[in-house]
């Protein structure tokens, strides 16, 4: 398959999960095709797709199953994540 990008032969298709929305408006979408380029390193979703997923989120009712979702947060301590800002602050 080709790259709609580099145009090369070699794109690969992964399936990921993504999240739409929060708390009572969450919705997890599984399984949504994500085209992967070997030569050039892009990773995509073709315009069906994209039309699926808000197909998909305007008909949630239709299609998603409730299920309880375990929530954990990332966390680093406050002092390296000020490190980091200011870093990239001086480097810009």
């Amino acid at each position: 398959m080709k790259c709609d990008l580099c145009n090369e032969e070699g794109v690969h298709i992964h399936l990921m999960t993504r999240s739409y929305g929060k708390g009572e408006n969450l919705l997890v979408i599984e399984n949504i095709p994500v085209m992967t380029c070997q030569h050039c390193g892009e990773s995509y979703l073709t315009a069906e797709t994209l039309h699926e997923i808000e197909r998909i989120k305007l008909h949630r009712q239709s299609f998603a199953i409730t299920r309880p979702v375990a929530v954990a947060g990332f966390s680093i301590p406050h002092d390296a994540l000020n490190r980091n800002i200011h870093s990239n602050t001086l480097q810009a």
